[in-house]
């Protein structure tokens, strides 16, 4: 493959890593707002969550570009979560509301 079709390769990894990262968050956000949760542990769930993103985009990088930080894998990270939120985050906001009307549970919103 030549080099730019790598870095097209890496740029669309990065780009669907940026949509994975996102969606699991709003998954945990989702979940915040089924459940109630103290402050700390909200504080614990989102430093845990970030910790889970440091160690998956280090895989990810260290599989395309063998651990160099090359800007378009940034680029294609911050594009995948853009796009995510513009997108499918409002699915889940959606689905949430649903939610809310069915079962009457109104959860604390910790946004």
């Amino acid at each position: 493959m030549s080099r730019l079709g790598v870095e097209a390769d890496a740029f669309l990894r990065a780009f669907f890593s940026g949509m994975f990262l996102c969606g699991v968050y709003e998954v945990l956000r989702l979940f915040r707002r089924i459940i109630r949760h103290h402050s700390i542990v909200v504080s614990a769930e989102d430093f845990l969550y970030w910790l889970f993103c440091g160690f998956y985009l280090f895989g990810e990088i260290f599989q395309t570009s063998s651990g160099e930080i090359r800007w378009y894998f940034i680029a294609g990270t911050v594009a995948g979560a853009v796009a995510f939120f513009a997108v499918l985050s409002k699915t889940g906001k959606f689905c949430g509301k649903i939610f809310e009307k069915k079962t009457g549970k109104h959860g604390k919103r910790v946004d």
